[in-house]
């Protein structure tokens, strides 16, 4: 399949541009149950989201693992099939904010450097904030302390960098097969808003029918005066990349 190249509108990449100074790190998204997303099973009844199989993703996936030392399982990975790419460090903050990778595996020191003091950690803030949707997992070798603890959480998935091939491959993936998953952007998006109740369940069928028709307004009018307009903004990237990930596959 040839590579497919994550294209947004141009106005989408000026809602996820940011300045990495003083950004909030608001977001976590706990696991999800892919068998239990809401509306998922009438989705695939009506054929409107796109079912791919675990093997055409891990076809289709593109990863990036920034590292500044060798990563111990490139070659394993290769040998099942992923498309992995290894850079040495963050060589182009603009490639990570357009979303260009399925899934970031991010050594949180060593890396980022030039872009933050805080590092790799810095970097994983600004993603999370930039792109609300991109899967990152985070792995260290180091030992952080509790104020480090806020960036873990903004993270999809956290490993010790001993951790061994086996516990790589489960948690890239369980993450893969999210990213295709449209109960994974209902969830993002539930997180973002922060409703509950009622209120909840209305955003996330509002959710679901703004991801597959494109038309966002209703979603919109219903977030007026519930949240402000920046976690609105927010929103509207987290859709304009679930509807990208469908769009793969038709």
């Amino acid at each position: 399949m040839p590579r497919v190249r994550s294209t947004l509108s141009n106005h989408v990449k000026r809602l996820a541009r940011g300045s990495m100074v003083g950004v909030e790190a608001t977001l976590r998204v706990p696991p999800i149950n892919l068998h239990a997303q809401v509306g998922s099973h009438m989705l695939r009844r009506r054929g409107a989201w796109p079912t791919p199989s675990f093997e055409q993703i891990r076809k289709r996936a593109r990863i990036l693992v920034i590292d500044d030392q060798a990563f111990p399982y490139e070659a394993l990975f290769a040998r099942d099939g992923y498309s992995l790419t290894k850079e040495d460090d963050v060589s182009s903050l603009s490639d990570l904010e357009d979303g260009d990778y399925d899934l970031i595996l991010l050594d949180l020191q060593g890396v980022g450097s030039k872009e933050s003091s805080d590092e790799g950690l810095g970097v994983l803030r600004h993603l999370r904030e930039v792109r609300p949707a991109q899967m990152v997992i985070a792995y260290s070798e180091a030992t952080f302390g509790l104020k480090a603890q806020p960036f873990f959480r903004l993270a999809d998935g956290v490993l010790q960098k001993s951790a061994d091939y086996i516990a790589f491959k489960e948690k890239v993936d369980e993450l893969l097969q999210s990213r295709f998953s449209v109960g994974f952007y209902v969830g993002r998006i539930a997180v973002e808003a922060g409703l509950a109740g009622r209120e909840n369940a209305r955003l996330a069928d509002l959710a679901q029918r703004a991801i597959i028709s494109g038309r966002p307004a209703k979603l919109r009018a219903f977030l007026k005066d519930k949240i402000d307009d920046k976690t609105i903004r927010r929103i509207l990237i987290i859709i304009e990349a679930a509807r990208f990930a469908a769009s793969v596959w038709k």
